[in-house]
Protein backbone atom coordinates (compact mmCIF):
# COMPACT_ATOMS: atom_id res chain seq x y z
CA UNK A 1 0.00 0.00 0.00
CA UNK A 2 1.47 3.34 -0.93
CA UNK A 3 1.09 6.41 1.21
CA UNK A 4 -1.86 8.31 -0.22
CA UNK A 5 -4.00 10.81 1.59
CA UNK A 6 -7.56 10.06 2.64
CA UNK A 7 -8.69 12.76 0.19
CA UNK A 8 -7.01 10.97 -2.71
CA UNK A 9 -8.47 7.64 -1.69
CA UNK A 10 -11.96 9.16 -1.30
CA UNK A 11 -11.70 10.54 -4.81
CA UNK A 12 -10.69 7.12 -6.14
CA UNK A 13 -13.55 5.49 -4.23
CA UNK A 14 -16.09 7.87 -5.80
CA UNK A 15 -14.71 7.19 -9.29
CA UNK A 16 -14.55 3.43 -8.77
CA UNK A 17 -18.11 3.39 -7.42
CA UNK A 18 -19.34 5.36 -10.45
CA UNK A 19 -17.51 2.98 -12.81
CA UNK A 20 -19.00 -0.03 -11.03
CA UNK A 21 -22.52 1.37 -11.31
CA UNK A 22 -22.02 2.03 -15.03
CA UNK A 23 -20.81 -1.54 -15.53
CA UNK A 24 -23.80 -2.83 -13.57
CA UNK A 25 -26.15 -0.85 -15.85
CA UNK A 26 -24.50 -2.26 -18.97
CA UNK A 27 -23.80 -5.85 -17.92
CA UNK A 28 -25.77 -6.52 -14.74
CA UNK A 29 -24.82 -6.81 -11.11
CA UNK A 30 -23.48 -10.36 -11.31
CA UNK A 31 -21.32 -9.93 -14.43
CA UNK A 32 -17.60 -10.57 -14.09
CA UNK A 33 -16.71 -6.95 -15.01
CA UNK A 34 -19.01 -5.55 -12.33
CA UNK A 35 -17.78 -8.00 -9.72
CA UNK A 36 -14.14 -7.24 -10.51
CA UNK A 37 -14.85 -3.52 -10.17
CA UNK A 38 -16.63 -4.20 -6.87
CA UNK A 39 -13.57 -6.06 -5.55
CA UNK A 40 -11.35 -3.11 -6.48
CA UNK A 41 -13.77 -0.78 -4.72
CA UNK A 42 -13.66 -2.99 -1.62
CA UNK A 43 -9.85 -2.79 -1.58
CA UNK A 44 -9.95 1.00 -1.77
CA UNK A 45 -12.51 1.19 1.03
CA UNK A 46 -10.38 -1.12 3.17
CA UNK A 47 -7.31 1.02 2.46
CA UNK A 48 -9.27 4.11 3.51
CA UNK A 49 -10.47 2.47 6.74
CA UNK A 50 -6.96 1.30 7.63
CA UNK A 51 -5.59 4.79 6.99
CA UNK A 52 -8.35 6.31 9.14
CA UNK A 53 -7.62 3.82 11.93
CA UNK A 54 -3.89 4.56 11.88
CA UNK A 55 -4.57 8.30 11.92
CA UNK A 56 -6.80 8.00 14.97
CA UNK A 57 -4.26 5.76 16.76
CA UNK A 58 -1.48 8.30 16.08
CA UNK A 59 -3.61 11.13 17.49
CA UNK A 60 -4.49 9.02 20.54
CA UNK A 61 -0.81 8.16 21.09
CA UNK A 62 0.20 11.80 20.84
CA UNK A 63 -2.40 12.69 23.48
CA UNK A 64 -1.07 9.99 25.81
CA UNK A 65 2.46 11.40 25.46
CA UNK A 66 1.40 14.96 26.27
CA UNK A 67 2.62 16.54 29.44
CA UNK A 68 0.67 19.37 31.01
CA UNK A 69 2.65 21.92 32.99
CA UNK A 70 0.69 24.12 35.36
CA UNK A 71 2.41 27.09 36.89
CA UNK A 72 1.98 27.46 40.61
CA UNK A 73 0.37 30.80 41.53
CA UNK A 74 2.80 33.52 42.56
CA UNK A 75 0.94 34.18 45.77
CA UNK A 76 0.08 31.37 48.18
CA UNK A 77 -3.09 33.29 49.11
CA UNK A 78 -4.41 33.00 45.58
CA UNK A 79 -7.84 31.35 45.42
CA UNK A 80 -9.97 30.29 42.49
Amino acid sequence: MNSRSTTEICSEIRMKRWEMMELAKMYGMSHEYTLRQSEQLDKLINEYLILQHHSSVEVRNKREEMVVIVQKPFNDDFTF
